[in-house]
């Protein structure tokens, strides 16, 4: 069972403005073809467009949507 994993999230690409390491939780693993969702530590949810590639490197996690690329940096 997955728990809830704190990361810092950098968002790359799309129409909405850029982040660099924005604290966050993840509550899931993303899955292809389906929205992800993170809260951001100012309570705020982040949904995302269908994941269309997730690859691990290392501490961190690149999820790429249909929109943008996210790179999450796992907490350690």
């Amino acid at each position: 069972m997955f728990q809830p994993q704190r990361v810092l999230i950098t968002r790359q690409g799309g129409n909405s403005e850029r982040w660099h390491k924005v604290p966050g939780v993840m509550t899931a693993v993303p899955n292809v073809g389906e929205s992800f969702q993170m809260f951001l530590e100012t309570g705020k949810v982040m949904r995302t467009s269908p994941v269309t590639r997730v690859q691990q490197d290392g501490s961190e996690l690149v999820v790429e949507t249909q929109n943008s690329r996210y790179h999450l940096k796992l907490a350690s």
